[in-house]
């Protein structure tokens, strides 16, 4: 897996930390979104690059409620794709839920 990222190396962040909503009591943690060219089958659990119908998703998020796993850092995020059946040099977008704080991860 090849990872760039366009912060400096002392500045990078790979994993959600808890925070707290100013109008919020209770800390939080959201999870990293991973985006790509493909759509995600909710029913399969895999990405594919043809039109179909039925349950599908443009990008893995909040995975809670369709019965996946939620990732909650770039070594899960980095685990997660090795996994999935994508040719090699299918480029990956996984965001943090600060912006400007993302990652290109490139399956080889």
């Amino acid at each position: 897996m090849k990872t760039t990222s366009e912060k400096p190396k002392g500045q990078r962040i790979f994993k959600t930390m808890k925070y707290s909503y100013p109008n919020f009591s209770k800390k939080t943690i959201r999870p990293l979104c991973i985006d790509g060219d493909w759509m995600f089958n909710l029913i399969t659990g895999e990405w594919t690059n043809e039109w179909f119908e039925g349950a599908k998703s443009s990008a893995y998020y909040s995975m809670r409620c369709h019965c996946f796993n939620d990732i909650y850092s770039l070594k899960a995020a980095k685990r997660k794709i090795k996994k999935w059946n994508v040719p090699k040099g299918t480029k990956f977008k996984v965001d943090l839920p600060w912006v400007g704080y993302s990652f290109i991860i490139t399956k080889n």
